[in-house]
């Protein structure tokens, strides 16, 4: 069976709430590092920054969203980064391309270290929010290098973007957790081993992830109430959706929905088209892929088919906006995730399935637009 456990009974593994004990953070925090002479200012124009982020503070830029990335270039061997965290907040370290260190946050403003004694080269960094909005809020303050090291210009942006808009399998809840009995921690929530970030990471694209644990598409608690906000966690944050347009956009909601009962057929299409228009007004030439999967099935909760609907929901979603004229609008399904490759928490997709599913969404990618996976970095 699918499912997750809230601590007292085993409830469908689709009703995955936020609302759960953030424990085991606290004891792998970061010291201050000690400080590099160099100061670089968060706004430099060479430091990148991928996803939403709010600039509203002039002391620097703050974000939520799973998977918001800071990139930048440097010469020399080593980088500090300055952060203010209102949370328990980690990032995934990338150094040339590989995985490095996991920075885990403190709730204090903090002097990081990102790379040391690295060869006295070029070299390129990505920290990137393994965590999601709910664990945390991060502002960037600076960064630091020794004397004579300087920050570089940046390659060009990656030729393709993709969107994913989701829950939280799109958030990577759990998928390092060991098993489907240990229960949440954002220690083995990574945002960056998500199918996500895998297939854009695969084909060359930035990725963007709006996703977050328990978000629906239909009645309540629905991803609607927060797709336009900079930061997930603030109603007054509005995001101008002209600054990042997507090539393709993955809209992952239904599993939530679907977690005790089939919602109404006509009610919920009309919820998720609803949204639908909202997505196509803001990106008019995207391709938009409504997806399902991996954590449903038929078998859980019992008698109701829940796969089977969803996949008949989508599919007459699908067909209604091509009859009006959108082609642009596709059917997307990942498959029910396999004992075999492993559980993460709360009976959430590990990262083995997670990379199943980014090879299904890279394969359809090719197909349907004919991206290449691009060349190793």
């Amino acid at each position: 069976m699918n499912r997750w456990c809230d601590g007292s009974r085993p409830i469908l593994l689709a009703f995955c709430l936020c609302c759960v004990c953030i424990v085991g953070i606290r004891a792998a925090e970061a010291q201050d590092a000690p400080a590099l002479p160099i100061e670089v200012a968060a706004n430099d124009p060479h430091v990148r920054y991928i996803g939403r982020f709010d600039t509203q503070d002039a002391a620097g830029p703050r974000c939520t969203w799973s998977a918001s990335a800071i990139q930048l270039k440097f010469r020399g061997t080593a980088l500090n980064v300055k952060l203010k965290e209102a949370g328990n907040d980690a990032y995934q370290v990338i150094v040339d391309g590989k995985p490095t260190s996991i920075l885990k946050t403190k709730s204090s403003m903090s002097v990081y270290p990102v790379a040391a004694m690295l060869p006295n080269t070029e070299h390129t960094v990505m920290l990137v929010k393994r965590t999601e909005a709910f664990v945390g809020t991060t502002q960037i303050l600076g960064f630091q290098l020794e004397q004579g090291a300087k920050l570089l210009a940046l390659p060009p942006r990656q030729k393709h973007r993709i969107e994913v808009i989701g829950d939280s399998i799109s958030c990577g809840y759990g998928n390092e957790g060991k098993d489907q009995n240990e229960h949440f921690s954002p220690t083995t929530e990574n945002a960056y081993l998500t199918y996500g970030a895998i297939a854009a990471r695969t084909l060359g694209a930035e990725y963007v992830c709006l996703a977050w644990s328990g978000r629906k598409m239909w009645p309540d608690n629905t991803m609607g109430e927060i797709y336009g906000r900079t930061l997930a966690t603030d109603s007054n944050s509005k995001w101008d959706f002209t600054q990042w347009v997507p090539d393709v956009v993955v809209i992952h909601l239904a599993t939530n929905d679907f977690g005790k009962d089939n919602p109404d057929q006509r009610a919920w299409t009309q919820g998720y088209e609803a949204f639908l228009t909202r997505v196509r007004k803001a990106y008019p030439k995207a391709e938009i892929y409504c997806a399902c999967g991996s954590m449903m099935s038929d078998d859980y909760p019992p008698g109701h088919k829940a796969l089977s609907t969803v996949i008949t929901y989508l599919n007459q979603i699908v067909a209604d906006e091509k009859r009006a004229g959108d082609t642009r609008v596709h059917f997307l399904q990942f498959a029910t995730q396999d004992m075999k490759n492993g559980l993460g928490s709360d009976w959430h997709p590990s990262v083995k399935t997670h990379e199943l599913m980014a090879a299904t969404l890279e394969s359809r990618l090719e197909a349907d637009l004919g991206w290449k996976p691009a060349p190793a970095p």
